[in-house]
């Protein structure tokens, strides 16, 4: 039996999903509205403006580079592959010479440090993340072809996975700041809830027994997350979600986890820690949300073909050519039909 969602059912499930982007999103006005009270409230609210600068200044350069950069695929397609390998040569290079004198003229290095630290934090989960794809459940999990055993092996990988962020962090000041919440939504928006729903009570009980005056709320956002990944998970037809969408998510849900911190801490804890960690996490979680949709479409296009497949495009292809080779014998009767006035 064929199991059909009805209209009133993809609405509904539409509905529901968008209430829960709402919540989250409120869930970040509220913590914003919160910060920016307790910062004004106790006079620590302060901006630099020659950092505002060079934040803005290397933003600018890095949105230059990258409108150039999309731009230099066209010069491969059209055949010109010296120019689109000459110019991402000078992109790089220019990039570095600016990140140097950023570095070398201001401190912006020890504004940078951190998110680079995150950054290595986050290669070595993604590339853990890399080496899972390449197996058998996994692959048929993306191409739903799979079975209770790829469930359950997927489940332990993402286990694992999440226990492992747990203990691998980047240090800031008196706080930890990690990719664990990444690994298990991404865990429920790929496998569901028998891989998400596992995944987050096993590396939120991790993350609880390793003890902290924040061992409650972190472990219950990873909970949650596992929850929330699966639900959306069977809301969107048991698909992953679409690109924009994971991204969205992943952004407001890291607002999420720091106002469950900032409600079930007390504020003289938890705002010195949101404060460390909270743009190093939103950049990790995000930049590797983006990277793991880049990893999912790279490997669910290389799926296998089989034996028969490409015998039947063989085929395919034989036939089209012996079409062709008839019609062009048919033009030649016909042409010689007229000058012999055959017609």
């Amino acid at each position: 039996m064929r199991f059909r969602l009805k209209r009133s059912d993809l609405n509904t499930n539409n509905l529901i999903r968008l209430l829960i982007f709402l919540l989250l999103f409120i869930s970040n006005i509220i913590l914003q509205y919160s910060l920016i009270g307790y910062y004004l409230e106790n006079h620590t609210f302060a901006i630099s403006f020659p950092m505002v600068n060079n934040v803005l200044t290397m933003g600018s350069a890095l949105i230059i580079f990258g409108f150039i950069s999309t731009r230099l695929p066209q010069f491969r397609e059209v055949g010109d592959s010296a120019i689109y390998e000459i110019g991402y040569l000078v992109i790089l290079g220019l990039f570095s010479i600016i990140l140097s004198y950023f570095n070398a003229s201001t401190k912006t290095g020890e504004f940078i440090a951190p998110f680079l630290n995150m950054f290595k934090v986050l290669s070595v989960m993604l590339i853990l993340v890399l080496i899972a794809t390449k197996t058998r459940f996994f692959k048929n999990i993306m191409h739903k072809e799979y079975t209770k055993t790829d469930l359950f092996f997927t489940c332990i990988i993402f286990c694992v996975l999440g226990c492992i962020a747990s203990v691998y962090t980047i240090p800031v000041d008196n706080s930890y700041a990690n990719v664990r919440n990444l690994i298990i939504l991404i865990a429920g928006l790929f496998g569901g809830p028998f891989v998400g729903i596992p995944a987050g009570i096993v590396s939120g009980g991790f993350r609880f027994l390793e003890g902290g005056v924040t061992a409650l709320p972190c472990s219950l956002a990873t909970v949650i997350a596992g929850f929330l990944g699966s639900l959306i998970y069977i809301l969107n037809g048991k698909k992953f979600l679409k690109g924009k969408y994971a991204i969205t998510l992943m952004f407001l849900y890291v607002g999420f986890e720091m106002l469950l911190i900032l409600w079930l801490t007390p504020p003289n804890i938890s705002i010195p820690y949101i404060n460390d960690i909270y743009p190093l996490m939103l950049f990790g979680s995000v930049l590797g949300m983006i990277l793991f949709i880049m990893i999912f479409r790279e490997v669910k296009s290389d799926k296998e073909v089989s034996y028969e497949e490409l015998r039947i495009r063989e085929l395919e292809n034989t036939l089209e050519e012996y079409d062709d080779e008839m019609d062009k014998l048919r033009e030649d009767i016909e042409l010689l039909k007229k000058k012999n006035g055959l017609e």
